[in-house]
């Protein structure tokens, strides 16, 4: 739900090897104190709040600042976080600089942190969403498109789902299908997460643990071409995935893994 940025008050490993926000280069930072007052200006010598953020690997701490964030040629005044330390692991061996977060405000420090909120409040987007591109391998680019979803980048018609949970954004699902039979795995319904964050497709362990079963991909790919379509039911409509989807093929070695890992997130948030 947050921007994290390394600042050039951070001297770990993590940030100096990438490039580091310098508020005394900006004419429009300030120092804002307290995440639930966003006009609340460090005073000198005042205090200040200092935010310790936990990822599924590694940590950052930071204080907040206020200043004009542009993607592209789309500007809006908001609030961040920028970072005085950060872990080794993972922040020194990704190659990019920091994190923007495209949760719902729930997940955010405070009202004015949710960078999408902000544009939309500021009036500065064609419409008011984002859309993101995944390319499907390596050869292919990604891309977040503020303000709209392109044309270009699907076929068919776009599912729109109710949130069900605001956070995350949480979404019901009705079951998962293989080859269109309904595998009955979700009782009344599954509460699923999109999440851009995650390379794999994860859920609880007893789903997982079902599904890897039942699909039963064999590790030396012999029967890579016999695999089911692996559905979701999503509103009316079943999303549908291919082998080549779901599945990690590595020709060379000629070896292949399914892509889904278990992942018990306790209540409230879960399962």
């Amino acid at each position: 739900g947050n921007l994290l940025l390394p600042s050039t008050s951070c001297s770990d490993d993590a940030c100096t090897s990438h490039k580091r926000y310098d508020p005394k280069q900006s004419k429009t930072a300030k120092q804002i104190a307290f995440a639930d007052q966003p006009d609340a200006v460090v005073k000198p010598d005042g205090d200040r709040d200092v935010v310790t953020i936990t990822f599924g690997t590694g940590e950052t701490s930071g204080v907040f600042v206020k200043d004009n964030i542009c993607v592209g040629d789309i500007c809006a005044t908001g609030d961040f976080v920028a970072s005085t330390s950060e872990s080794d692991e993972p922040f020194s061996l990704v190659p990019f600089d920091g994190i923007l977060g495209l949760a719902l405000p729930q997940m955010s420090e405070g009202d004015s942190f949710n960078l999408v909120d902000c544009m939309i409040k500021q009036k500065v987007l064609k419409e008011n969403l984002f859309s993101v591109f995944f390319g499907a391998n390596d050869d292919e680019a990604s891309e977040i498109s503020f303000g709209e979803f392109k044309k270009e980048r699907y076929t068919g018609e776009i599912t729109w789902a109710p949130v069900t949970t605001p956070g995350y954004w949480q979404v019901a699902m009705s079951d998962i299908y293989l080859n269109g039979t309904q595998q009955k795995l979700c009782g009344k319904s599954c509460q699923v997460a999109v999440d851009t964050g995650t390379s794999l497709l994860a859920g609880p362990s007893d789903v997982i643990n079902s599904l890897i079963d039942k699909i039963d991909v064999a590790t030396d790919c012999s029967n890579y071409n016999t695999l089911p379509m692996l559905g979701f039911g999503v509103g009316d409509t079943r999303l549908e995935l291919a082998p080549e989807d779901y599945v990690d093929k590595d020709a060379d070695a000629n070896e292949c893994s399914v892509g889904l890992m278990t992942l018990d997130v306790p209540p409230p948030k879960g399962p």
